[in-house]
């Protein structure tokens, strides 16, 4: 079994501390404030209401049909609002969603990769956590959605998480060939986009049909273990149930 060396954790603690692109994320000091006003709260909730009612028309009728009046009604407020939260219009909305999602993904990945011994199941890990995405049906729809007419929009934080996911594969498999771990002779990178991209496929196919979740992630185990050998000197036990 492969034991995490001093650089994987400090690879792990840096990705954990930066967030996705270097951005930071909550710390305990951030949980530590002082509650909520009822003035914050509300307007919590009136954020949320405006990125669920986005969400679901969006994946009810599509980008086109999600326009600011009917984000508004949807969520029983007014353009007014919607602006007032999001100045640049449904195109921040849209990406305040996406990177709000990259962001629950990539604590959970992050959580599932420090929580696994051996490159197996830490690569696989990192499937799981996308997959459990997808699994749900409207976030999911919305996640693997390949719509040109939001490329501009999205542009600023998609691939955030399949990058974070190649380096820590990347760097992962480095450490494992130079400690003589690793069977294949392919390039570190080149298999992690590999993996990455199967991954992100399999994410795609269980946005259609969540009930293949379970099915995909031991395929994508299978996947990993073909292509890097028998790394894991005790095996990696299967995924289990999803």
């Amino acid at each position: 079994m492969i034991k995490q060396d001093v650089h994987s954790l400090a690879l792990l603690a840096w990705l954990i501390a930066s967030g996705d692109e270097g951005e930071p994320v909550a710390t305990g000091a951030d949980r530590g404030r002082a509650p909520l006003s009822l003035r914050e709260r509300n307007k919590l909730r009136t954020r949320r209401s405006l990125l669920d009612a986005a969400l679901e028309i969006f994946t009810e009728q599509g980008f086109g049909s999600a326009s600011v009046e009917a984000i508004a009604a949807r969520a029983g407020a007014s353009k007014v609002t919607v602006y007032s939260y999001f100045p640049s219009g449904r195109e921040e909305l849209f990406r305040q969603l996406y990177d709000e999602i990259n962001t629950e993904l990539l604590d959970r990945a992050l959580a599932l990769w420090g929580a696994s011994e051996g490159l197996v199941d830490r690569v696989t890990a990192l499937a799981r956590a996308l997959l459990e995405i997808g699994a749900r049906p409207l976030v999911g729809r919305f996640y693997s959605i390949d719509d040109p007419a939001l490329e501009a929009a999205l542009d600023p934080v998609r691939g955030h998480a399949s990058g974070t996911f190649r380096q820590l594969i990347s760097a992962e498999l480095g450490r494992c060939r130079d400690a003589g771990e690793l069977s294949s002779t392919a390039d570190p990178d080149a298999l992690a986009r590999l993996l990455v991209g199967a991954s992100r496929a399999a994410l795609t196919e269980v946005a259609r049909r969540p009930e293949r979740a379970g099915e995909l992630l031991e395929a994508f185990a299978d996947l990993v273990r073909g292509l890097l050998g028998d790394a894991d000197d005790a095996g990696a036990d299967a995924p289990g149930a999803y």
